[in-house]
Protein backbone atom coordinates (compact mmCIF):
# COMPACT_ATOMS: atom_id res chain seq x y z
CA UNK A 1 0.00 0.00 0.00
CA UNK A 2 1.45 3.69 -0.99
CA UNK A 3 -0.06 6.71 0.88
CA UNK A 4 1.11 9.90 -0.11
CA UNK A 5 1.63 12.92 2.03
CA UNK A 6 2.77 15.15 -1.02
CA UNK A 7 6.46 13.73 -1.40
CA UNK A 8 6.24 11.56 1.89
CA UNK A 9 5.46 7.52 1.56
CA UNK A 10 4.34 4.85 3.48
CA UNK A 11 4.46 1.49 2.38
CA UNK A 12 3.22 -1.12 4.37
CA UNK A 13 3.53 -5.01 3.05
CA UNK A 14 3.00 -8.25 5.45
CA UNK A 15 4.54 -11.77 5.55
CA UNK A 16 2.10 -14.47 6.92
CA UNK A 17 -0.77 -11.55 7.64
CA UNK A 18 -3.41 -10.66 6.27
CA UNK A 19 -3.48 -7.00 5.60
CA UNK A 20 -6.85 -5.36 6.17
CA UNK A 21 -8.00 -1.70 5.51
CA UNK A 22 -8.29 -0.99 9.20
CA UNK A 23 -4.87 -2.53 9.92
CA UNK A 24 -3.25 -0.69 7.36
CA UNK A 25 -5.32 2.63 8.45
CA UNK A 26 -3.66 2.05 11.70
CA UNK A 27 -0.60 2.05 10.69
CA UNK A 28 -0.59 4.65 8.59
CA UNK A 29 -2.05 6.77 11.34
CA UNK A 30 0.85 5.72 13.63
CA UNK A 31 3.59 6.18 11.28
CA UNK A 32 1.86 9.78 10.32
CA UNK A 33 3.29 10.79 13.58
CA UNK A 34 6.95 10.07 12.88
CA UNK A 35 6.69 12.99 10.56
CA UNK A 36 6.00 15.32 12.77
CA UNK A 37 9.83 14.92 13.98
CA UNK A 38 11.22 15.39 10.73
CA UNK A 39 10.19 16.60 7.84
CA UNK A 40 13.21 14.98 5.87
CA UNK A 41 11.41 11.53 6.03
CA UNK A 42 11.86 10.51 2.50
CA UNK A 43 9.62 7.31 2.86
CA UNK A 44 8.72 4.97 6.15
CA UNK A 45 8.43 1.07 4.93
CA UNK A 46 6.68 -0.89 7.31
CA UNK A 47 6.81 -5.05 7.59
CA UNK A 48 4.54 -6.91 9.75
CA UNK A 49 5.22 -10.70 9.98
CA UNK A 50 3.77 -13.79 11.79
CA UNK A 51 6.42 -15.83 12.61
CA UNK A 52 5.54 -19.56 13.81
CA UNK A 53 7.77 -20.75 16.28
CA UNK A 54 7.79 -24.57 17.44
CA UNK A 55 6.04 -25.42 20.82
CA UNK A 56 5.68 -21.80 21.29
CA UNK A 57 2.77 -18.93 21.12
CA UNK A 58 3.07 -17.29 17.43
CA UNK A 59 4.94 -13.97 17.57
CA UNK A 60 4.39 -10.85 15.21
CA UNK A 61 6.93 -8.68 14.32
CA UNK A 62 7.22 -5.50 13.27
CA UNK A 63 9.78 -3.80 11.34
CA UNK A 64 10.08 -0.42 10.41
CA UNK A 65 12.85 1.48 8.40
CA UNK A 66 12.57 5.19 7.65
CA UNK A 67 14.79 6.91 4.78
CA UNK A 68 15.98 10.25 5.60
CA UNK A 69 18.62 12.39 4.39
CA UNK A 70 21.36 10.97 6.03
CA UNK A 71 21.83 7.23 7.94
CA UNK A 72 18.22 5.49 7.53
CA UNK A 73 16.66 4.29 10.85
CA UNK A 74 15.19 0.75 11.47
CA UNK A 75 13.42 -0.81 14.18
CA UNK A 76 11.80 -3.46 14.79
CA UNK A 77 9.63 -5.25 17.89
CA UNK A 78 8.00 -8.85 18.62
CA UNK A 79 5.15 -9.70 20.83
CA UNK A 80 2.94 -11.93 20.89
CA UNK A 81 -0.06 -9.39 19.72
CA UNK A 82 0.32 -7.63 16.18
CA UNK A 83 -0.65 -3.96 17.69
CA UNK A 84 1.29 -4.38 20.47
CA UNK A 85 4.31 -5.06 18.14
CA UNK A 86 3.17 -2.04 15.63
CA UNK A 87 3.19 0.21 19.01
CA UNK A 88 6.64 -0.90 20.29
CA UNK A 89 8.10 -0.42 16.76
CA UNK A 90 6.69 2.77 16.48
CA UNK A 91 8.17 4.12 19.69
CA UNK A 92 11.52 3.03 19.02
CA UNK A 93 11.44 4.78 15.62
CA UNK A 94 10.15 7.74 17.27
CA UNK A 95 13.16 7.92 19.70
CA UNK A 96 15.57 7.34 17.09
CA UNK A 97 14.22 10.48 15.17
CA UNK A 98 13.75 13.00 17.99
CA UNK A 99 17.83 11.66 18.83
CA UNK A 100 18.85 11.81 15.50
CA UNK A 101 16.85 15.41 15.24
CA UNK A 102 19.06 16.25 18.21
CA UNK A 103 22.46 15.42 17.18
CA UNK A 104 21.71 17.39 14.08
CA UNK A 105 21.03 20.69 16.14
CA UNK A 106 23.44 20.41 18.62
CA UNK A 107 26.37 19.97 15.44
CA UNK A 108 24.37 22.88 13.85
CA UNK A 109 25.09 24.99 17.01
CA UNK A 110 28.40 24.28 17.76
Amino acid sequence: MLSNMSDQEIIISGVHVDLTESLKAIVSEKVRKLFHHDREIIRVRVTLEMSKNKGHQDEFVAHGHVEIGGPNIEAQAATEDLYKSIDAMIGKLDRQLLDAHRTKEHKRKH
